[in-house]
Parts: C-alpha cells; structure tokens; sequence
C-alpha cells in the first residue's frame, strides 16, 4: 500500500513539473498496472465448486486391528473463501458412494447399523464459520450424518495447487455401528476424515 502511495506521488510531481499530459496519463497508467499486478486478491480464487470429478475426499480407520481406507465416489462442494464478504462451505455426500475396495466392508457400510443409504442417503456439511490464518483458513461448521447434526472444526490447509484438511469423527455420535459395535472393540470410534480439493 506505501509502496502504491510513494508511485501515485511520483506520478502527480511528474505532472507538476510540467513535463506534459503524456508524461502525467503514461505514469498514471503504468501505476494502475502496477497496483493490480501487486494486488493478492487479484489472483484469489474466492469462488470455486469441487467435486469427485477433480478432488478427493477419503475416510479411514482400523477395524479389529488392521487400518482400512475408502473414498466417496459422488460428492460435490461449493466454496466461498476469504476475503468474500461472505465466506461459506456447503458440501453434499452421497453416502451409498462410500467404496473400500473391500467387498465385506463394501457391503455392510450401506446397511441400516451403518450408513443407513435407505433413509439417509446424503450427508451434509455446512460451514458456521471461515477465518483467514495467514495464508490457511479456519472452518468450523455443522456435519449432519444419518440424520445427527454434530460440530466439526479443521484448518483448510492453502498449497500452491491444493487445499487440504484432516480432522476425525467420532462415528459412534452419529450412531453409525451402534447396534453390532458399540463399544468400538470391532471398529475403533474415530474415523479420520481427508479432503483434498483442487483449485480452479
């Protein structure tokens, strides 16, 4: 902002100086350019929609002591970052897309005691919140799952070509495997939850 300042004085002495109107709207000009080369938002992506086509969001945990993974197949985001005026999340999972590359998993997770894709075929994650830290962001929202809204909060990582985050989630509080699995001997309670989002 000082370093726009000290060129916009340079460009009114240029035009004091009675160097001429050329000289003024030539400096005018070059400055304009200059502040919006050097302007960051200039080059923000503030509004952007991901989904599985380009991104990935993938689950893990350990079942009677050997880790599994799998990833939502259908699912898509739409994306407002700071410094929008409103910033906002808001992402649809189709939850009968789960896959493990596990036919027995593959299998239970749409059941009743688990997911429950009959009654509840989309999850739903919304955002309360979205604070800029440095150059990462800050997200505190709302995931509702087979019907349970619970609070969920983690920092969306800014890379070069990616946004990333990771956070866990407690399954037995969406009663997911509350019947067969309670006490989580089977299926260990917390699931960690990646995303990896493309920019556009």
């Amino acid at each position: 902002m000082l370093e726009t300042q000290l060129r916009f004085e340079g460009a009114l002495k240029t035009r004091q100086q009675g160097n001429g109107d050329y000289s003024f709207y030539l400096s005018l000009l070059l400055l304009l350019m200059t502040a919006f080369i050097y302007t960051p938002s200039s080059f923000a992506q503030e509004k952007f929609s991901v989904s599985a086509k380009n991104s990935q969001v993938t689950f893990a945990g350990v079942h009677v002591g050997m880790q599994f993974s799998g990833v939502f197949d259908k699912w898509n985001a739409d994306i407002v970052l700071p410094p929008a005026a409103s910033p906002q999340i808001l992402a649809t999972f189709y939850v009968a897309s789960a896959k493990t590359g596990d036919s027995t998993y593959d299998s239970t997770l749409p059941e009743g005691d688990w997911f429950d894709v009959e009654n509840h075929p989309k999850s739903i994650f919304e955002s309360s919140q979205i604070v800029a830290k440095d150059k990462d962001y800050a997200v505190t929202g709302t995931l509702t799952l087979r019907g349970i809204s619970q609070p969920v909060a983690f920092l969306l990582k800014n890379n070069e070509t990616t946004l990333t985050a990771s956070f866990t989630i407690d399954r037995l509080a969406y009663n997911i495997g509350m019947e067969s699995d309670p006490d989580a001997e089977w299926v260990n309670k917390e699931i960690k939850m990646t995303l990896t989002l493309q920019k556009q």
